[in-house]
């Protein structure tokens, strides 16, 4: 006779299978003796004294401050019915995948272990909702038992527990006031009001490892804030936002978000209106990577997990599922931070290609990858928690190589061009760098003699300038700065002489035709031409046919002065696309290809694309030659009629290395002969 099957009980049991754990590999005891104590924290307040408290704790730290939290995100009517109700779905929602197993360690011992069965998901598998996971979750259901799913992220639990979940509970990152709750039960005295971001960024074991047995409160305080500061990188020096000019339209974007996060934090605004998602370009050097530090700090300190694809595969063995493994870690811990507020800073985010482009055996291995950054950016900026908000920022230096998937509205969708500094920008940079010397001292000069380096480069400058100092034995001096910028390099009298004529040309035609300012011209002692000549286009109308033409004369006129002087044309007017003849070029092919202001009314293109339009297109660089010969011949012409003027700026220039704009007009002052048709008011710069 066959024997009866005996029925399962309706308190169920822990189950162990692939995605379940029992109650004894979820969590291992962290309290420690008072023999393993620091022998500094031996000494302390009475309060704190070893012999005023029994030796072991009313629990270990994890689940002090597992059971703080998971109070405070519940109710008590909530506890019981996890206590007593049979059959339940329930799912808890964890800061980060460091809380998954200590959370669920804390539900089987408070909730009756024997009474359920356990799904956790801490996100670093890909393999989530399997098909088999969701039949038992389904079957352990049915037959009456109790089912909780622990996950960083509720999508990563089978599709049958979220159907049926009875109880949601979502566990925010621990605050001022559930810290001092747990304090107060690990110390046995409470360490008073505590300000709510006490452990903004602080991850549970970073939490954890301030709480130590034969310690008082205070000191569990103390530890927490210096983690604190150590997480958000606040020991660091950075510019502060309300004053770094040089990251223009960021910073305005950066000043708006942070107005938008105090009204948040104070509940005047909700998640929806808080702008969440931007991607930053520039060149190299000019600060995009260190912008989100900025921004972190002129946001009251906001913690910032900042990585980068390049870190996902260093970081591990470079195997698909360890990038995906790390890209994960780094979003957790983004997520984890946000109390309320994070910043996710994805740093050369280029180098998740543009899978557009990719070949197709490229295409089968970056799909996963940048898919999945898709997704962890959408759950990033999602705001499935109305009280977590996190900002993601991307920055790189190839803005058109960037997947346009993570440029759409919705994802990165502000896109800000961050630019080398004006002078206003390099004057703070220096300020910043130079860190209270030279105080009293005006920038003025040196920034104009560094006008269009990036901030990288002013750094660099600043460095050499005090070397420079150092080297004989005094001060840094201002000099020093301007010198370091416009070093005074030996050249040859000949070669330095056609330097100087070449960019005394640019400036002295320009105020001729009275198409501009001057900022300011310098011999940088690099390159074929070895300087540089900063001007302001008059912009008092849209540019018009003459008004282009006359900034193609002014490019052109230093090949006539060197033509003019030295009986010959150098290199250093051309050579690249950013030469004196390559934007000249770009300029006279916009007036028949881009502004329909010569010949047909056709558009071919635009900027530097158009070179390879008049490479390719017979007829517009037959057309575009016949204006440079014929805008040639009028530079020569302006060239000779100030040739004065152009020697005495020459001269100057080279003796100095640095003039600036004023300097400039007054050397030329009675001296320019102008084109009577281009001829405009100046304008300020």
């Amino acid at each position: 006779m066959a024997k009866k099957q005996k029925k399962p009980k309706t308190g169920g049991r822990m189950v162990a299978r692939p995605g379940f754990k029992r109650l004894s590999e979820l969590y291992v005891d962290d309290s420690l003796g008072p023999e393993d104590a620091d022998p500094e924290e031996q000494q302390i307040d009475a309060e704190a004294a070893p012999q005023n408290r029994p030796r072991k704790q009313r629990g270990t730290a994890t689940s002090i401050v597992v059971g703080a939290a998971f109070e405070a995100a519940t109710t008590p009517a909530v506890r019981r019915r996890l206590a007593h109700v049979q059959a339940l779905a329930a799912i808890v929602i964890v800061p980060g995948p460091a809380w998954v197993a200590p959370v669920a360690a804390y539900a089987a011992s408070e909730f009756g272990s024997q009474r359920w069965c356990l799904h956790m998901r801490d996100g670093t598998d890909r393999r989530r909702d399997t098909p088999a996971d969701s039949v038992d979750a389904a079957r352990d259901l049915s037959r009456g038992l109790c089912v909780m799913g622990v996950t960083v992220d509720e999508k990563l639990l089978p599709a049958s527990l979220r159907s049926a979940a009875d109880i949601l509970v979502r566990i925010a990152p621990p605050d001022g006031a559930v810290l001092g709750k747990a304090i107060a039960r690990f110390a046995r005295r409470s360490p008073g009001e505590l300000e709510p971001g006490i452990a903004a960024g602080l991850d549970l074991p970073e939490i954890v490892a301030a709480f130590r047995p034969g310690t008082g409160a205070t000191n569990i305080v103390r530890r927490l804030e210096s983690a604190r500061r150590s997480h958000a990188g606040s020991a660091e020096r950075v510019p502060e936002l309300a004053t770094a000019v040089e990251y223009g339209e960021a910073r305005e974007w950066g000043l708006a978000l942070a107005r938008d996060i105090a009204d948040f934090r104070d509940g005047k605004i909700a998640y929806r209106d808080v702008d969440r998602g931007i991607c930053l370009h520039s060149p190299p050097g000019c600060g995009k990577s260190w912008f989100p530090k900025v921004l972190s700090r002129g946001c009251g300190g906001i913690p910032l997990v900042s990585t980068s694809v390049g870190s996902w595969f260093a970081d591990g063995p470079g195997y698909l599922d360890s990038v995906i493994k790390e890209m994960r870690k780094s979003h957790a811990a983004a997520l984890a931070a946000a109390a309320p507020v994070s910043i996710w800073h994805l740093d050369e985010i280029d180098a998740l290609p543009d899978r557009a482009r990719l070949s197709p055996r490229a295409q089968e291995w970056w799909n996963v990858v940048v898919s999945d950054a898709l997704n962890l950016i959408d759950s990033a900026l999602a705001g499935k928690d109305p009280n977590s908000l996190v900002v993601v920022i991307g920055s790189t230096n190839a803005i058109e190589r960037v997947d346009p998937a993570l440029l759409r509205p919705g994802r990165l969708e502000k896109i800000v061009g961050i630019d080398p500094p004006d002078a206003e920008g390099i004057a703070h940079v220096l300020r910043f760098h130079l860190d209270g010397e030279l105080a009293d001292e005006d920038l003025a000069a040196a920034a104009a003699a560094m006008d269009g380096s990036t901030p990288a480069e002013l750094m660099h400058m600043v460095r050499t300038a005090r070397r420079t100092a150092r080297f004989a034995g005094r001060s840094l001096a201002v000099p020093d700065l301007i010198a370091a910028a416009v070093p005074h390099e030996a050249h040859p009298p000949a070669r330095l002489f056609r330097m100087a004529a070449h960019e005394a040309a640019h400036a002295v035609i320009l105020l001729a035709l009275g198409a501009g300012t001057v900022r300011h011209v310098s011999l940088a002692g690099t390159g074929d031409s070895g300087g540089r000549t900063s001007v302001l286009y008059a912009d008092d109308d849209l540019a018009t046919r003459a008004a282009i033409e006359d900034r193609a004369t002014v490019g052109l006129a230093a090949r006539a002065a060197e033509r003019l002087f030295t009986g010959s044309v150098s290199t250093g007017a051309g050579g690249a696309a950013d030469s004196d003849l390559g934007a000249v070029t770009v300029l006279v092919a916009s007036l028949h290809a881009s502004f329909g202001m010569r010949g047909s009314a056709v558009y071919l293109g635009a900027g530097e694309e158009l070179l390879r339009a008049v490479a390719f297109d017979p007829v517009l660089r037959g057309a575009v030659a016949r204006d440079m010969r014929r805008l040639e011949l009028r530079a020569d012409r302006l060239v000779a009629a100030n040739r004065d003027a152009i020697l005495a700026v020459a001269k100057r220039l080279a003796e100095k290395r640095h003039l600036t704009g004023a300097e400039v007009e007054a050397l030329v002052r009675g001296r320019l002969v102008g084109s009577p048709r281009s001829r405009r008011p100046k304008t300020s710069p």
